[in-house]
């Protein structure tokens, strides 16, 4: 059924059930429906379509297993297991009934009786209901974190059915968990050898190729994912953020565009947007997508921090404090947000603010070197260089990098141990020579040293 001709018909059932309208409709009808709604996870109105397909086809079991299905995504097992009575008389070698009762069982975490009820069923099955009995055995192993097994049990369900997309979506699951991307690349590559327009096997790909580091392959597959199904919001929104990760700001632009045309605009789109057109220095551009983003959801804290960060931008210390301020409200557990307020109170010249905030972003993530970097320059700048070895003493516990070796070096310079200095120079660059430029971005008087200049010849 075609998408417009789905919302035709919910349109149509929705209207006749609130005019409370007795109507029949035939069975496949009533499928499209319950499926919808089980999508939307709307389970009360799936159960009242199941309940009204019971009602006009009284003698088709199906619409009796689809209520115990209901129930049980609902978490109501116990009232399935009631009605997979009811289906059972009806059709007592019926083998979803089977199938249902595990999945009961295992929601319960009676994972030993649901594999019993498994192995109850014939061995002479179509292809449809091994795939289903293989992804309800996955479904138990998932629930004992038992992954390899769920993965092998998934592998085998689409083997008999490729185009399973609930066994397709928990693939993935598995996957992450026990990271074997390279062989989920294998898997499906061949899937979709045999099902191009799969978008649930494009999307999987999609992921297993970003995290193996094929960013561009990654982006061609799920690209090709809504391409397949342009309803897969999911896919655009994975891609937008990837190609914001490759700092690739145009494409993600484009993409957020086009999910904006099809979809919806929501808070978390127009912050990513806004985060685009900042990176490409396009402020006045971000700054109202980030005004409306924090007007959909008053406490996002990082449509604060990047309103923080146009106000830097335009020079409004005192709004950047404001807006900073307020993200640290809601998160004080973002180093970035502390960093930059920090940098700001340094702009203005309170410093025992800005050494505040400093150890709080070194405390949230001591191994950030330019965060203790910075700190021990604003610590030089004010003409407190011993206190910014201090600094540097407590970064090296946690933090590594030729930076740090650098930055004491600067350091020693200013508090006018010349000799220690060059020493240590000596040694930084032996291990790290191409680092020696932010040398003279902390100190450029460096460079008319004349012994500074006689070591980095000898060292080219």
């Amino acid at each position: 059924m075609s998408n417009q001709a789905l919302i035709e018909l919910v349109t149509e059932f929705e209207a006749k059930m609130e005019q409370g309208e007795f109507f029949f409709l035939d069975q496949d009808a009533y499928r499209h429906l319950i499926d919808h709604y089980l999508n939307e996870e709307i389970f009360d109105r799936a159960m009242e379509v199941a309940e009204r397909a019971i009602d006009c086809h009284s003698y088709t079991v199906e619409f009796l297993l689809r209520k115990a299905e209901i129930l049980i995504q609902s978490n109501q097992e116990r009232p399935a297991f009631e009605v997979l009575i009811q289906a059972e008389k009806l059709a007592p070698n019926e083998p979803e009934i089977l199938l249902l009762r595990a999945q009961a069982l295992t929601y319960l975490g009676e994972h030993l009786a649901a594999h019993e009820q498994l192995n109850q069923l014939p061995e002479e099955l179509d292809a449809a209901t091994n795939a289903e009995l293989y992804f309800v055995r996955a479904l138990i192993y998932e629930h004992q974190d038992e992954y390899q097994s769920m993965f092998l049990a998934l592998k085998a369900a689409v083997s008999y059915d490729s185009e399973m997309r609930h066994c397709l979506e928990k693939l993935m699951c598995a996957v992450q968990h026990i990271r074997n991307y390279e062989e989920s690349v294998t898997l499906h590559e061949q899937i979709i050898d045999e099902n191009p327009y799969c978008s649930v096997a494009w999307y999987n790909l999609g992921l297993s190729q970003s995290y193996l580091g094929n960013y561009d392959e990654a982006l061609e597959a799920l690209e090709y994912a809504y391409l397949a199904d342009e309803s897969n919001e999911l896919a655009y929104r994975e891609r937008a953020d990837l190609a914001f990760e490759l700092q690739r700001y145009e494409l993600t632009l484009d993409i957020c565009e086009e999910i904006q045309t099809l979809f919806h605009t929501d808070g978390d789109l127009l912050l990513r947007q806004g985060q685009c057109l900042l990176r490409l220095g396009r402020v006045s551009m971000a700054k109202p997508l980030l005004m409306e983003a924090l007007r959909l959801e008053s406490h996002n804290d990082e449509a604060f921090y990047h309103l923080a960060e146009v106000a830097v931008a335009e020079e409004q210390w005192q709004l950047a404090i404001h807006f900073c301020s307020k993200a640290i409200e809601i998160d004080d557990n973002r180093e970035e947000y502390h960093a930059l307020i920090a940098a700001v109170y340094a702009q203005e010249g309170d410093y025992e603010l800005a050494e505040e905030h400093y150890d709080r972003a070194t405390e949230i993530a001591p191994e950030e070197v330019s965060l203790w970097l910075q700190y021990a320059v604003l610590l030089m700048e004010t003409d407190r260089a011993e206190a910014a070895l201090e600094i540097l003493d407590i970064a090296e516990e946690s933090a590594v990098g030729p930076e740090l070796s650098y930055c004491r070096i600067v350091c020693l310079f200013m508090a006018g141990d010349r000799q220690e200095a060059l020493l240590l120079l000596s040694e930084a660059l032996e291990e790290d020579y191409a680092a020696h430029d932010l040398l003279f971005t902390m100190a450029p008087d460096l460079k008319k040293d004349s012994e500074v200049a006689s070591l980095l010849k000898a060292y080219f």
